[in-house]
């Protein structure tokens, strides 16, 4: 059994990558190393690319190539004097796997941080839970 503990968003990819590397050496596979390094993640893109999409460019730079899709799922303030918006909770919701309110304001959008903030984006981020 192999535990990984510790890290955080930031080192996921590098940890995941270790790890897939340790059971595959573990189990005898072989010496291949994971490809994880050289698969760029969703999204990313070169910037003369990012640079053409058409999306305002906040969402570009958090989503990329994904961004024309975000704003598709709706432009609307997920709370007053927010940038977040409905679509940005709605894609964490199809194509991240967010599913709870928590999810949505603690870790997708960081909303959460701040009392007043959250209880203004709660009923949003049910609504996009549904």
């Amino acid at each position: 059994m192999l535990t990984v503990v510790g890290g955080k968003l930031t080192t996921y990819r590098a940890m995941a990558e270790e790890t897939v590397d340790a059971v595959v050496a573990h189990l005898g596979r072989g010496a291949t190393r994971s490809v994880t390094a050289r698969l760029p993640l969703v999204g990313a893109a070169p910037r003369r690319v990012l640079d053409r999409v058409a999306a305002p460019a906040r969402l570009v730079a958090r989503y990329g190539t994904e961004a024309p899709a975000v704003l598709a799922l709706g432009t609307e303030p997920v709370a007053p004097g927010r940038p977040e918006t409905v679509g940005e909770l709605r894609f964490a919701v199809a194509a991240e796997g967010a599913r709870t309110v928590a999810d949505l304001l603690d870790r997708r959008t960081r909303i959460g941080l701040v009392p007043a903030d959250r209880t203004a984006a709660v009923p949003a981020a049910a609504s996009a839970l549904t």
